[in-house]
């Protein structure tokens, strides 16, 4: 089931590349959403370890971005009949068959004199009212995607600057406690180098651990040991990488407010699962503890670096996580269950796959062409187009209308059965499938004319029927 809601610039005008924007922004939106929602709760599960709820977090914030992918191969995977007035999951927005009749009347009234200069133009007003409004929603939300780059950009300029300058370790104790606990977990040669420029010890890339050299040389040995474990425990699950794609992603698009808690749930579960993974490896969490507060003092002044993992970024964030490690049974519930990892990534993989069949897509309408001469009536507006009290209803306008509205979805059946078998026209982003959902809209709406011109017939004759007469005037 494809659940596409179709965005509409208006008769006449083709919304192009602004359109498109503002229809993949949207998307987007919904993909985050639905991943961000279903994290959150599945992450409410008191029994998940803090390497499970980091991985949920994790596939909260770049799952949209596969789900969207995923959305846009889907969108057009399915097929209908010519002269089908809609798809059982597609919703037309913003298409004049769902306005009510004073927006027909209005926009005929735009296209009455369109018409008769050049057939298939759509009126300045339209153009105006369509393409600018797009342009400028578009802009706005390009721009702000253009500000968050140039943000990130600047960070890891900044990042870059500040760190340099720096040096390899020589410290012997360091290195070799350093080594030990590597050799312990099996990874391969690991940098270790020292940064004034930096407040506590952080992971660069792959395989570098960068550390404030003074004031780890001041720890003792079993705090030494947690910091290093835990910034092993960071180079183990690539954080050195995943971070600065988070930073990224959160820079794009940091006017929606779920991505920041994404990102933030991100950071945060990272964080609680290398202090597990620290404490796995050295037995010793009042170390670690001891070892989070030495550093922190020094985290406050530094500043603030979100594009790598920081062991310390500030000393008001440390205090629920000394509390976690002096709480033994804190600790005793953050246990990995494999059952109970393995269904919850299974859970926000369905609500993921869920969001993969939700997009927004665009399509350009153009209204039914009038002849020249069959516009009148709904070119006026209602109040003035009948003199109740003089004439009835103009049958042969009317009925000049409905041919000529009649004659153009015969037209628009033919192309669009031309159009559904060209190669391309069930793929997507091509110029093909995009013409067959143009088509597909301006059937709809010549239909919905063509309703609309009846209706109004009736309705007038009824009420020049019901007309009051003049004394002495014989009933018809």
């Amino acid at each position: 089931m494809i659940l596409a809601l179709h965005l509409l610039a208006g008769p006449g005008a083709w919304p192009g590349m602004a359109a498109l924007w503002l229809a993949l922004l949207l998307t987007c939106s919904v993909h985050v959403a639905v991943w961000t929602g279903a994290a959150a709760l599945v992450a409410r599960r008191r029994a998940l370890s803090s390497s499970t709820r980091h991985l949920l977090w994790k596939m909260a914030l770049f799952g949209p971005l596969a789900t969207l992918l995923l959305a846009a191969v889907m969108s057009w995977a399915f097929e209908r009949a010519p002269g089908d007035t809609a798809s059982p999951g597609e919703i037309a927005v913003l298409s004049l068959e769902d306005a009510p009749a004073p927006a027909v009347l209005d926009a005929a009234r735009e296209i009455s004199g369109s018409t008769r200069e050049s057939a298939g133009a759509g009126s300045p007003a339209w153009r105006a009212g369509g393409s600018q409004a797009w342009s400028l929603l578009a802009a706005c939300t390009a721009g702000a995607a253009a500000l968050g780059l140039l943000r990130f950009a600047s960070s890891a300029l900044l990042l870059w600057r500040g760190l340099r300058g720096r040096r390899s370790v020589q410290d012997a104790r360091l290195l070799q406690r350093l080594d030990r606990l590597r050799a312990r977990i099996g990874m391969r040669p690991v940098a270790l180098t020292e940064s004034a420029g930096v407040g506590s010890p952080l992971v660069i890339g792959a395989s570098e651990i960068c550390i404030p050299l003074a004031r780890l040389a001041a720890l003792t040995d079993a705090e030494v040991d947690a910091v290093f474990a835990h910034e092993l425990a960071h180079i183990e699950r690539r954080d050195g990488l995943w971070f600065p794609a988070a930073g990224l992603v959160q820079s794009v698009l940091w006017v929606h407010p779920l991505v920041h808690l994404a990102s933030s749930r991100f950071r945060q579960t990272a964080e609680l699962a290398c202090d597990d993974r620290a404490v796995e490896l050295t037995g010793d969490p009042l170390g670690l503890a001891r070892a989070l507060v030495q550093v922190a003092s020094g985290a406050s002044l530094a500043p603030r670096r979100a594009l790598v993992p920081a062991m310390a970024r500030s000393a008001g964030a440390l205090l629920p996580r000394v509390r976690r490690l002096l709480d033994a049974g804190s600790r005793a519930r953050s246990t990995p269950s494999p059952r109970g990892r393995r269904r919850a990534i299974a859970s926000l993989a369905a609500a993921g796959i869920a969001a993969a069949s939700l997009s927004v897509q665009v399509a350009r309408a153009r209204p039914p062409l009038l002849a020249s001469g069959a516009g009148g009536v709904l070119a006026r507006d209602r109040g003035a187009a009948l003199d109740a009290t003089t004439s009835p209803p103009d049958a042969a306008a009317a009925s000049e209308q409905m041919a000529e509205l009649a004659r153009r979805e015969r037209e628009i059946e033919a192309r669009l059965e031309e159009a559904l078998l060209l190669p391309d026209a069930q793929r997507a982003d091509t110029q093909a499938a995009v013409r067959v959902l143009e088509l597909r809209q301006e059937l709809r709406h010549a239909r919905a004319a063509k309703a609309w011109i009846e209706e109004r017939f009736v309705d007038d004759w009824t009420t020049w029927e019901r007309r009051p007469r003049a004394s002495g005037s014989a009933p018809r």
